[in-house]
């Protein structure tokens, strides 16, 4: 028995959509997976390669809630993804665990039911949900069940940039406040209905402001040197930008490739004594895929 799986990176939120919205980048994670006599796990060598033991953890983690035990099967990871970057990485390696433990083991767990069980190990779904399904996904919680898949727009682009800075999820949750000011729960209310039926209804234009929030952004920004600039910039090929996921990187949506605008943004963070770089993705149609002829 041998096959493939990939699954793709994500940008969680898109401003607004705080642990709610997400989006599929055309960049992923594979693995090859070969018959073995027992269960081993190894990574490609390669500047996205783990350099800790917490990435194996969360793809063991992963298969054991298909199956507790391993299955005899040698994984091999080759991953594009940044890690600790803001782009799904850790939701990539539980769906990617989920789905070899399911193949591995011949389960019949549906695509519905490897969601579930990602939003679960994730404890939200803003990255697992699209990780899964591809596209943009809408959820109301950590339920799979509950959610919107909006088709991509082929035209659309993002330009990520990912400043060479670390802030971990944990770090990056802690910085919220406990409460917060009406006026700024209304703004972003305001914007995260606004976001949601523009991503529904194709009206791209509306994202420029659908994007503005007031809830996460501010605090987190505050970490992040250049990122309060590069948010504030503005380019004709621009539609909307936002921190990406928990930070540290942003994305922009554009029309099309604008390698100007990519320097631009860079230089934001360059300018503010960071060094970034810059990667111009597709949005994925597709998420999880799973092949036997080939790689996924």
């Amino acid at each position: 028995m041998r096959f493939s799986v990939s699954v793709p990176a994500t940008s969680a939120n898109l401003g607004p959509g705080f642990d709610s919205v997400g989006v599929a980048l055309a960049l992923r994670m594979r693995a090859e997976v070969t018959p073995a006599k027992k269960f081993a796990l190894e990574f490609e060598p390669g500047p996205n390669a783990p350099s800790h033991d917490g990435f194996e953890s969360a793809i063991r983690r992963a298969m054991q809630r298909v199956d507790a035990s391993l299955p005899r099967v040698n994984v091999r990871v080759a991953n594009d993804i940044p890690l600790g970057k803001g782009l799904g990485s850790s939701a990539a390696a539980l769906v990617l665990g989920l789905a070899i433990a399911a193949r591995a083991h011949g389960r019949a767990l549906s695509r519905n039911d490897l969601a579930r069980l990602a939003c679960e190990l994730e404890g939200h779904p803003d990255n697992a949900l699209p990780a899964v399904f591809g596209g943009i996904v809408v959820a109301a919680s950590s339920d799979a069940g509950a959610h919107v898949r909006v088709r991509t727009n082929g035209h659309v682009r993002a330009l990520v940039v990912v400043p060479d800075i670390t802030l971990s999820t944990g770090e990056s949750r802690a910085l919220l406040p406990e409460r917060y000011d009406r006026a700024d729960v209304v703004f972003t209310a305001q914007r995260a209905a606004l976001l949601g039926a523009a991503l529904a209804s194709g009206s791209w234009r509306e994202l420029r402001e659908a994007m503005r929030d007031r809830l996460h952004q501010p605090y987190r920004v505050s970490r992040i040197p250049g990122m309060e600039a590069a948010l504030a910039l503005d380019d004709r090929a621009l539609i909307g930008s936002a921190l990406s996921g928990a930070g540290p990187s942003l994305i922009a949506l554009v029309r099309n490739a604008s390698p100007k605008l990519a320097s631009r943004l860079q230089q934001c963070f360059e300018r503010a004594g960071v060094a970034a770089h810059t990667l111009s993705l597709g949005l994925s149609a597709r998420g999880l895929l799973v092949s036997s002829n080939g790689k996924a």
